[in-house]
Parts: structure tokens; C-alpha cells; sequence
């Protein structure tokens, strides 16, 4: 199943997240919409200035339940219902493993609330980010408070502030994961590493997985690895009750599910 890779993978992906897609700052004629202040940006403090973000040189390793206090294992209760894939095809497949992975982090979310983040995997995905759109500046030839100020419509204040809550909202998501793949001992092995990275070269359009391992370090890909195969183990694990229709009836019957469909199995094990 393609899942999108890991906070920190590369502050390209990351910047989908955020203000703009990366192909558009390709069209030196496009204007690019400004973002959005949500009621999470204006809530979530002073952001530090850009300047002030010291940026460790690797990934930074942390323990996620640290962070995530989970030892009532009420992610092993999640239960909810889902209409079933329409047919067999992988894009189907893969379309209904993603709504159902939506379904599992929404109710993580609501079980474990995350206030508090690794501070220096904070700035990591913060600089990352940061630096992706220098970039972009570069690119168009421009100081990088004018190229906010034309393309994205803000000044350095508001997107540090953007900054900092896109880096929030990434590591959400890899924090719960990592939280339960710590409590159930799920690890990534190294023959699970060299076969994820094989598929992470192909699905992201790099030659090898040698060229993939040259753009990032290992402990960003190994902790993509880690989530994917910790929603594997979700899947498996929740109570899914598929909606069965039936053309007699006016009302859903719901069916609870024996196991999950499978999908494609993910190269990452």
C-alpha cells in the first residue's frame, strides 16, 4: 500500500502538508494562494523565529512513550464500521486501506491527546521544512521575506507559525504509531529495511534504493518503516464492521468482519 512517508523523510513531502504543493513553485507564473490560519496555528503559542532553530544534522531518536501514555491499551478496542472495498482491483484496495487508516489515527487522536513533542525532532522537521522553501526562493531568484511576502501573502512571524503547527500535525501521527509499536514491540528488521527501501524507491520515483538511501538518512526511513507496519498490526487488530446493503432492504445491515480484506501487502512488512 502506498502511505506517505514518515515526518522528516524529506521536507519536500512534508511541504504538501503545509503551504504550497512543490510543483508549484516549478511555474515561475503561477501565483500561489495564501494560506489559511487555522484555530490550532492562532492557539499554538509564540512560535520560536526562524533563526533560532537549531537543526540537529541527523533524525533525533526518542521514545514515543515518553510522550503518548498508553498503558490502558485501549487502541486494541477501537471498533467502527466501513462500507467494503467496491472490488479487488489495487487501487480500490489501496483506497479503502487508506479510509481505513484514517478511521484507526482519528480515533487514536481522540484516545491520546499529544501537548508535548520531542523538542529537537520538533526542529528537525521544523528546519527541514523551513529550508525546503528557501529553496523554493532561490529558485525564483528572490530574498526569502519577498518571496513569502509575494507568493504565500505573509511574513516571517506567520509562517514560522505555519512552520510549527505542520510540524505538530506530521508528528501526531508518527508519535501515536511509534507509541504502540513501542508497547507491542514492533521493530523493523534490517532485511524489512533493505526490502521497504527497494519499495520506497520505486513508489517515489527514485532509480535504487541506493539513491534513496543516499537522499535520507536511516533512522527517517526505518521509522517510515515502523509506521507502516504498525498500521499493518492495527488493521488486524480493531474491529471493523463492514456495511452490507442489500437491495431488499432500506436500512444497512451491519456485518462485522472476521478479518480485514487484505490489500497489496506492503513491501515494509
Amino acid at each position: 500500500m502506498k502511505r506517505k512517508l514518515a515526518a522528516g523523510l524529506t521536507a519536500v513531502f512534508l511541504s504538501s502538508v503545509l503551504l504550497l504543493q512543490p510543483a508549484a513553485a516549478q511555474e515561475q507564473d503561477t501565483e500561489i494562494a495564501p494560506a489559511q490560519e487555522t484555530a490550532e496555528t492562532e492557539g499554538a503559542g509564540e512560535a520560536p523565529a526562524m533563526e533560532q532553530i537549531e537543526v540537529p544534522a541527523a533524525r533525533p531518536e526518542y521514545s514515543a512513550l515518553d510522550y503518548v501514555k498508553i498503558e490502558d491499551e485501549k487502541y486494541k478496542e477501537i471498533e467502527f464500521s466501513i462500507y467494503p472495498p467496491a472490488d479487488d482491483s489495487e487501487e480500490t484496495q489501496t483506497a479503502w486501506k487508506t479510509e481505513v487508516d484514517t478511521e484507526i489515527m482519528t480515533q487514536l487522536f481522540g484516545l491520546y491527546p499529544i501537548t508535548d513533542y520531542p523538542e529537537d525532532l520538533m526542529n528537525y522537521v521544523a528546519g527541514n521544512l523551513i529550508q525546503t522553501y528557501q529553496q523554493y526562493a532561490d529558485m525564483y531568484g528572490m530574498d526569502f521575506a519577498a518571496f513569502l511576502q509575494t507568493y504565500m501573502k505573509m511574513d516571517q512571524n506567520t509562517f514560522s507559525r505555519q512552520v510549527q503547527t505542520a510540524a505538530q500535525q506530521t508528528l501526531k501521527e508518527e508519535m501515536l504509531l511509534k507509541a504502540v509499536a513501542e508497547k507491542e514491540n514492533i521493530t523493523v528488521s534490517d532485511e524489512e529495511y533493505e526490502k521497504g527501501c527497494e519499495s520506497y524507491a520505486a513508489q517515489y520515483g527514485y532509480d535504487s534504493a541506493d539513491a534513496l538511501k543516499a537522499a535520507f538518512d536511516e533512522p527517517t526511513i526505518r521509522i517510515s518503516l515502523l509506521m507502516d507496519k504498525t498500521f499493518d498490526y492495527l488493521e488486524k487488530t480493531v474491529k471493523i464492521n463492514l456495511i452490507i446493503e442489500t437491495e431488499t432492504e432500506s436500512e444497512s445491515e451491519m456485518t462485522e468482519a472476521e478479518t480485514v480484506p487484505q490489500a497489496a501487502e506492503t513491501e515494509a512488512g
